[in-house]
């Protein structure tokens, strides 16, 4: 992930806000309050404190990126500079849970890396994916961030399948972001600079308002969107 999302990336973003709703809804497949689970590809932190403060998790957390971890302000677990290949058997089977937040999308090898990831969970632990959606949206924001491919649906389940992981539930989520993102394609198409920032940042607080009005809407409805921009899966290793 490119530095700069790091620094837009915050507690009050509404995109920040709007995914962790979204998992939110689904909690009842997630391992009970108190458990110690494992973030992989933790950056800042964000998605950390948001499972301590909502579900009162001790969260590990690891990443290659020191700027981004450097910015992380301390929680319950750990923060580490850990590459999940080097497999350390003091870290294996341990968690009930592995969060991977917008991580996959920037590996090559994808299956490889979720599988890789399965080995830090204990007999029938839980992975939880969440990944940019539809082809069709990818801009030369995707590119500045770093982003290999998006994924459908149907893709994320054949990728959790091949890795050994049995989904248990993959949905959509932003629909309403989707004209969004659509306009953000052809704002950015001629830009070469400031890439993220006008890719990720609203510009000002009435349209970062506007969007949270949009989020608390979406995410109260009683139905799943049918698409979004971003495609979250939760799945059990098998």
């Amino acid at each position: 992930m490119a530095d700069d999302w790091f620094e837009i990336a915050n507690a009050s973003h509404f995109w920040m806000q709007w995914r962790m709703k979204s998992l939110l809804r689904y909690k009842h497949l997630l391992p009970p309050a108190s458990s110690r689970v494992f973030e992989i590809g933790c950056g800042n932190g964000i998605f950390r404190e948001q499972l301590e403060k909502h579900l009162d998790y001790t969260v590990d957390g690891c990443d290659l990126n020191l700027k981004a971890l450097d910015l992380a302000q301390p929680g319950k677990g750990r923060l580490m500079v850990y590459n999940i290949f080097d497999l350390n058997p003091t870290l294996l089977k341990q968690y009930p849970a592995v969060f991977l937040m917008d991580v996959i999308e920037h590996i090559d090898d994808d299956i490889t890396f979720l599988k890789t990831a399965t080995e830090y969970l204990q007999a029938n632990g839980l992975v939880v994916v969440n990944v940019p959606a539809h082809m069709y949206l990818f801009s030369k924001y995707d590119d500045a961030a770093g982003h290999v491919r998006r994924y459908t649906k149907e893709g994320l389940r054949d990728v959790f399948t091949k890795a050994g992981i049995e989904p248990l539930e993959i949905f959509y989520w932003g629909g309403s972001l989707i004209p969004i993102a659509l306009l953000r394609k052809q704002v950015l198409k001629h830009r070469t600079e400031k890439i993220i920032e006008q890719g990720f940042a609203p510009p000002n607080a009435l349209t970062h308002a506007l969007l949270k009005g949009m989020m608390n809407l979406e995410t109260s409805l009683p139905i799943k969107s049918p698409s979004g921009t971003s495609v979250m899966a939760i799945g059990r290793k098998l």
